[in-house]
């Protein structure tokens, strides 16, 4: 999906009204206590710093600026936050002063925002997205009376690679068609997405081109005076590809107001979440919103899963001691004479520790979703403006020595031993916060938390692992791509051979 260039006409115009306009906004702009950070050049700030790796620059900035830094992305104030200690003050005690998000001209697109769970204003209806997203779709309650969705989905996943062994599993698709027709079901009482069928195809396309295109820099979010020229395109690329989904959940909508209204009424226990959402209507409560919010829960809960789980695949794949150690606990607590069930998770530490090690070491995502401040206030002697965005890199927390012991290696057993063992990741433990702390924490996380570890003990416990054209795992491209979300930058490709007697799959 390729944003096309600036026009020599874009170019001209847009150094034009850059000038005018930066020379306009500074002698508006009061000086302020601003945290430290890096000189910038006129008019561009602090862009050309952040290079094509944001997490690793801004990194690599805050070892000689300090954990809490200020850069001027165009006519945009960023500060950015690299230690727990200023994580907590950021997402902890002034949570209150940074509840609503800066929202990207792409989000805008559609009037997204204006509907959005994820981008919206904090205020009345975003707490009633919240309420009714946590309450009847990732709820303790309803969790568990879905349980049953997915085990299905797990053991139809591990039965099909078992009917096509042999052959080169791309393991991110295969995880990423799991989660969606999860939330398929759960969301609409049904599959979206076919292997067989190149139509769904489409839908993997579409979804990870939303996220690839909001993850691109866009010029207008820096300068917003361009906003009507879009010199890269990118509000016309997202329009395109948020209309596709809105089109998607549009159909299954319809579908669904055809059924109910030839049947019977049904009980709550029998309803899915588009029933709730639909018996919820109101002039406040509209099919746009209930569109716009069942995007936002495919689009992204689809994306942390899949993410970590071929993260962790990779990391196990390429370190063959490990991948021993989380088979023996597997085989110890399951045996080889059944498939893994979600109520043997508790039992199984090792697996526990290894994902909280893939959530330090590769972040889905790596500078968290950014907060807005919605008044000036103080950290750490500082004056962080008002409307300035701020943001975390999580990445950076992860990476840093004084925190973590050899913190490149892939070691779950540190979340074994001393004060480590009591971290988690529910917003709670600074130190690792992958889905954010504070009242814009992600609601999906105890979803995410069951399908992670599932899958992954799932794949581990029913198959061996090799990897194709006689590749050593030394020669494993770990690579990542920077976007919204911290992706492999390649595929892994691995050819499953069964460890489980056949008829178990």
């Amino acid at each position: 999906m390729d944003i096309p260039p600036l026009s020599r006409y874009s170019v001209l115009l847009t150094a034009g009204s850059l000038l005018f306009f930066f020379f306009l906004w500074r002698r508006q702009t009061k000086k302020k206590l601003l945290p430290p950070g890096p000189p910038g050049w006129p008019i561009v700030g602090n862009l050309f710093q952040l290079g094509k790796r944001p997490h690793e620059s801004l990194y690599a900035l805050s070892l000689q600026y300090g954990p809490l830094m200020a850069l001027r992305l165009g006519m945009k104030t960023t500060v950015v936050v690299s230690s727990p200690a200023m994580a907590k003050d950021r997402l902890k005690t002034n949570d209150h002063f940074l509840a609503e998000r800066p929202v990207s001209e792409a989000i805008k697109s559609l009037s997204h925002h204006k509907s959005s769970l994820i981008w919206g204003e904090y205020g009345p209806y975003w707490r009633y997205l919240r309420r009714i997203s946590t309450v009847e779709l990732f709820g303790p309650k309803r969790l568990e009376a879905l349980q049953h969705l997915r085990r299905d989905q797990v053991f139809r996943t591990t039965r099909l690679i078992f009917e096509d062994r042999g052959k080169v599993v791309d393991i991110g698709r295969t995880v990423f068609c799991t989660s969606l027709n999860l939330l398929g079901n759960m969301i609409f009482s049904t599959n979206v997405f076919d292997p067989q069928n190149p139509a769904s195809a489409g839908i993997k396309d579409t979804m990870g081109g939303i996220s690839k295109v909001s993850g691109i820099p866009n010029l207008v979010d820096f300068f917003p005076f361009l906003q009507f020229l879009d010199p890269q395109g990118v509000s016309r690329e997202i329009t395109r590809l948020l209309k596709a989904m809105y089109d998607f959940s549009d159909a299954y909508i319809q579908k669904k107001l055809a059924t109910t209204s030839q049947s019977v009424e049904r009980n709550d226990s029998e309803k899915d979440f588009l029933d709730v959402l639909l018996d919820s209507r109101s002039d406040d409560f509209t099919f746009v919103h209930i569109q716009a919010l069942i995007v936002e829960l495919f689009v992204s809960g689809t994306d942390t899963t899949t993410t970590t789980i071929e993260w962790a695949m990779a990391e196990f794949i390429r370190n063959p001691q490990k991948l021993k150690q989380v088979r023996q606990e597997l085989d110890e607590v399951i045996g080889c004479k059944r498939r893994v069930e979600e109520s043997d998770l508790d039992r199984l530490p090792y697996l526990h520790a290894a994902v909280k090690e893939i959530f330090r070491l590769h972040p889905a995502g790596p500078l968290l979703l950014p907060r807005k401040a919605g008044s000036s206030f103080e950290i750490g002697g500082f004056v962080i403006p008002k409307d300035s965005e701020v943001m975390v890199n999580v990445w950076a927390i992860g990476r840093n020595p004084s925190i973590w012991k050899n913190p490149l290696e892939f070691m779950p057993e540190r979340f074994l031993e001393g004060e480590s063992r009591k971290i988690e990741y529910s917003g709670q433990n600074f130190e690792l916060i992958p889905f954010g702390a504070g009242r814009r924490i992600c609601p999906g996380l105890p979803l995410a938390r069951r399908m992670i570890h599932l899958v992954l003990a799932a794949l581990l416990h029913s198959f061996e692992w090799i990897l194709p054209d006689g590749m050593s795992c030394e020669e494993m491209d770990m690579s990542d791509e920077f976007g919204l979300g911290l992706k492999k930058a390649t595929e892994l490709l691995a050819i499953p051979v069964s460890r489980l007697l056949h008829h178990i799959y």
